[in-house]
């Protein structure tokens, strides 16, 4: 029964996909085909449930803090965050790799969005990291460091899967910290060791650390503001969201005045356009897991898994998420399979906010691999270098995430530890 269900589910979604069709429009196609065809009911549920789908209030964090970061990109918020880092780590071996390293962690805390990150800081950071290391490890290294945004909270899509697994956003967002934090450190160390013998000292302009730091205060503020207000319970998700976006507002139009009024018109058009991909997304999935869920295929894939430990059952997502990130972004993988697989990780006694953070590093993974991800579209775009030599400079640093993965796979406590420690957000 269950294979009768899924398999002209899948039929059809990769048809349309290798057609050339958008998922949205694969995923629509499906609900119209379960609902008809296999659940026999009429459409209207379908259509009802595209617009609610879209009324949550925590949606909004998703508009807000992309805006907030597609601000800084246009501002001198990201180049501010870029020379604090480079003060203070150009005595370091690969201080200005680690200084882009350091930044991109920043920039993660404040917009939740890799694409971002790779137009802010590659064109920042591009003509310096390819002068002193080469144009292989710099781009590699500018492609697979805003995958930073995707582990470190506020996340994207750490706050799609709060939505559709109806789990606390604020309890993903601390369980994703740790992770983010292993992440800096593997990818430190791959850097110290392979630039031991060199540092930056004479390659950026020597200056006062204090001085650096002055001029940074505004972009350093940001990501203090935004989780420290989640943290601390002084506000929701969606909230530090809206605080982030005025706050990117007011200094960048008002106090630093690198943002003119003229600009304002192309930066919301372009969070606009982001917006309205994932929301549809949201929408178009939403109704699709409905359709499934009425063919009871999640159960019945439920009963099958539940025969499997709970370490076969994450090596088995594992590898599942890993393929499909190749080919799928986020947000699809995240809408799709969840409603799938959660109900087997919860049956067999794995926390869902534990899930949560794997599945999250699992298909994050994908954005930074070819041949569709995301950001390997946008660091060609901004770097103007082949998708091949990018692709080769970002190995070393997959491997340091699927190290992290596989930490945070079969170590629940690392994920685990900030949401038990404080349980009461």
């Amino acid at each position: 029964m269950f294979l009768s269900v899924i398999i002209p589910v899948l039929i059809i979604i990769v048809v349309m996909l290798a057609v050339g069709f958008p998922i949205y429009m694969a995923l629509i196609t499906t609900t119209i085909y379960l609902q008809v065809f296999v659940n026999q009911m009429p459409l209207n549920n379908m259509f009802t449930g595209l617009i609610l789908s879209l009324t949550t209030n925590s949606l909004l964090a998703i508009p807000f803090f992309i805006l907030a970061g597609n601000l800084m990109a246009v501002g001198t918020l990201g180049s501010r965050l870029m020379d604090v880092c480079r003060t203070y780590c150009k005595k370091l071996p690969g201080g200005l790799a680690m200084s882009g390293l350091g930044a991109n962690a920043i920039f993660a805390a404040i917009s939740g969005s890799a694409p971002a990150a790779v137009a802010t800081f590659g064109r920042i950071i591009w003509d310096p990291l390819r002068e002193e290391y080469g144009e292989k490890e710099a781009a590699g290294l500018i492609n697979t460091g805003s995958l930073l945004s995707v582990i470190i909270p506020p996340s994207i899509p750490i706050i799609i899967f709060g939505l559709v697994s109806e789990t606390s956003i604020a309890r993903l967002f601390l369980a994703g910290f740790i992770p983010g934090i292993l992440s800096i450190i593997c990818i430190g160390i791959y850097l110290l060791v392979k630039y031991r013998k060199s540092t930056t000292d004479s390659f950026w302009v020597r200056g006062e650390r204090t001085g650096a730091l002055k001029r940074g205060i505004p972009a350093i503020l940001l990501p203090v503001i935004v989780l420290g207000g989640i943290y601390g319970g002084f506000c929701t998700p969606t909230e530090a969201g809206a605080i982030a976006t005025m706050y990117a507002l007011v200094v960048s139009l008002l106090v630093l005045r690198d943002v003119k009024p003229r600009q304002l018109p192309g930066v919301l058009l372009s969070t606009a356009k982001t917006v309205a991909v994932i929301f549809i997304l949201i929408a178009t999935s939403n109704v699709f897991s409905q359709a499934l869920a009425v063919t009871q295929a999640p159960r019945m894939l439920e009963t099958i898994l539940v025969d499997l430990s709970p370490i076969a059952f994450l090596l088995l997502v594992n590898v599942i998420l890993l393929i499909l990130g190749l080919f799928l972004e986020p947000s699809p993988c995240i809408l799709i399979l969840t409603p799938l697989l959660l109900p087997a990780a919860v049956a067999l006694g794995i926390d869902p906010i534990h899930f949560g953070i794997i599945f999250v590093i699992n298909v994050a993974i994908g954005i930074i691999t070819p041949p569709v991800g995301l950001c390997i579209f946008v660091a060609v775009d901004v770097l103007k270098r082949p998708m091949s030599l990018i692709a080769r400079g970002s190995i070393p640093y997959v491997v340091c995430y699927l190290i992290v993965l596989v930490l945070v796979t079969f170590n629940p406590g690392i994920s685990m530890f900030l949401p038990r420690l404080l349980s009461g957000i």
